[in-house]
C-alpha cells in the first residue's frame, strides 16, 4: 500500500508543508525544514511524550473531521505514520 503523499510533509504527523506558515520553527526562529507548527516550535516538539500510537490516533481524529471514511483514515494513518523519521526507531 502505498500511503506516501506527494510533497513535502511533517516528519511527526504527516501534514502537508504546502505554505511557509505550515512550518514549524527552530530555536533560532528559522523555518524547520522537517516539521510543521503543530509538532514542532522553538526547536522542540510540542507534545514530547506522545506516542507513535497516540499521534497515529490523534492524526485519524483530524483526518475524521475532514469527512474521510474512518476505515480509510485508520488504514491510512497506521501504514503513513510509522514510516516517518520522528518514528523509524
Amino acid at each position: 500500500m502505498d500511503c506516501k503523499p506527494e510533497g513535502e510533509f511533517c516528519q511527526s504527523c504527516g501534514m502537508p508543508l504546502e505554505a511557509p506558515a505550515d512550518y514549524g520553527t527552530e530555536k533560532d526562529g528559522a523555518k524547520s525544514a522537517k516539521y510543521c507548527h503543530y509538532c514542532y516550535k522553538a526547536g522542540e516538539f510540542i507534545e514530547p511524550d506522545i506516542t507513535l500510537e497516540g499521534m497515529t490516533e490523534k492524526v485519524i481524529g483530524i483526518m475524521k473531521l475532514m469527512n474521510i471514511p474512518e476505515g480509510q483514515v485508520r488504514k491510512l494513518a497506521e501504514h503513513f505514520i510509522p514510516t516517518l523519521e520522528r518514528w523509524r526507531n
